[in-house]
């Protein structure tokens, strides 16, 4: 009996720390908000000029998006680990799946990370810039104030689904990137650095990307460069959608600051954007309106962003303004804006209500068709 006993205690034991070393993580976010959305003065929801309209849409709209996902780590010993993250979008309004239907479009990488070597990660991965410019939006990128959700519709149209386009960028946020081996630093004294390429296995543009952050105490700075090697040349350029991003924010305590700045050239739509057309997520439309002139594609962008946020208890409230130029080579520009507000209450560590509004501004605020957008929402993670 007594040996009976002891071998199922070993037994026990062993299972015990088997279930230590490895470790699965189901965890997941549905962000569901109403909008009331008005339409420029020269644009259109389908209707007349200047519309409006209210709906119910997932977070995906101007930030981050309802999801599920898996993550899995095993300890390998020697202090090194092996992890696995799989994760799914979709639109939590109409339970449709997100990213082109992908099953696990969000992400899906495998990596080894060693506390003293980096980690090597291999599969669908966010983009460098993607990353940097968390660091410049009060709410992360989420809500209107993302200054990577886009400008606007600059068509005529339904709202509900503007065939064949895609918003104007403010800060281009191409946000992930299909076959991508990144390497990830250990951080020493607060800086790390992060290198990333892909094959674009003859469907779309070969990506690389560098990527260097600080993190110190209040102090968060980041600093990415990415291009595509285009699979054809693009008007004779074979390096292409070449974005530098700096993102930085800093703690103050009773106040927070955000910046950002972001300049994209030789820019295109095409298979070669940086998680472009091939990948799933495009640059975002190029062609700029004729307004207070001709309509032009433009090949250059500069933007940038400044904002603040205030903390009172379980409500932070927050404010920002992101503006972007748009060029072509013939010189021609025009600017796109957006002022926003906004506030949210946490309900607990998972549950949050949010409320924003963004006000559009400079030369084409009345070409797009959420010139106003208010939002009011409930985001629950798990």
């Amino acid at each position: 009996m007594k040996k009976s006993l002891i071998a199922l205690a070993a037994l026990g034991a062993f299972a015990g720390a088997a279930s230590a070393q490895s470790s699965v993580t189901l965890y997941g976010l549905l962000d569901l908000n109403y909008q009331f959305i008005k339409a420029g003065d020269s644009a259109s929801l389908g209707t007349a000029a200047g519309s409006d309209i209210n709906k119910l849409s997932d977070g995906n709209d101007w930030g981050p998006g309802s999801r599920w996902g898996l993550r899995v780590a095993e300890d390998l010993g020697s202090g090194l680990k092996a992890n696995v993250v799989l994760e799914s979008g979709f639109t939590s309004d109409n339970g449709a799946s997100g990213q082109n239907g992908r099953l696990f479009g969000r992400q899906a990488f495998v990596s080894l990370a060693s506390a003293t070597l980096g980690e090597v990660r291999l599969g669908r991965q966010y983009t460098l810039h993607d990353e940097v410019q968390l660091l410049t939006n009060p709410f992360g990128n989420a809500t209107i104030l993302n200054p990577g959700g886009g400008g606007g519709y600059a068509t005529a149209g339904t709202l509900a689904a503007p065939t064949g386009t895609s918003r104007l960028p403010l800060f281009i946020d191409a946000v992930r990137q299909d076959n991508a081996v990144q390497y990830i630093s250990p951080s020493f004294a607060g800086f790390r650095v992060q290198g990333m390429v892909a094959a674009g296995e003859g469907v779309s543009d070969r990506y690389q990307g560098v990527k260097g952050t600080y993190a110190n105490g209040p102090l968060n700075v980041g600093l990415s460069y990415e291009q595509s090697h285009a699979r054809v040349p693009v008007g004779g350029l074979s390096n292409v959608n070449k974005i530098v991003e700096l993102g930085a924010n800093y703690d103050f305590g009773v106040v927070k600051l955000f910046g950002g700045f972001q300049q994209g050239k030789d820019l295109t739509i095409g298979s070669g954007a940086p998680g472009g057309a091939g990948n799933g997520s495009q640059i975002g439309s190029l062609t700029i309106p004729a307004v207070g002139g001709a309509a032009f594609v433009a090949n250059k962008l500069r933007a940038g962003t400044v904002g603040v946020s205030v903390p009172f208890g379980a409500i932070t409230l927050a404010a920002n303004y992101t503006q972007a130029k748009y060029e072509n080579a013939a010189g021609l520009d025009r600017t796109l804006g957006r002022v926003g507000i906004g506030a949210t209450y946490a309900l607990s560590k998972l549950t949050t209500l949010y409320t924003a509004y963004g006000q559009s501004t400079g030369d084409l605020k009345d070409a797009v068709l959420e010139k106003q957008v208010f939002q009011l929402g409930l985001r629950k993670a798990f």
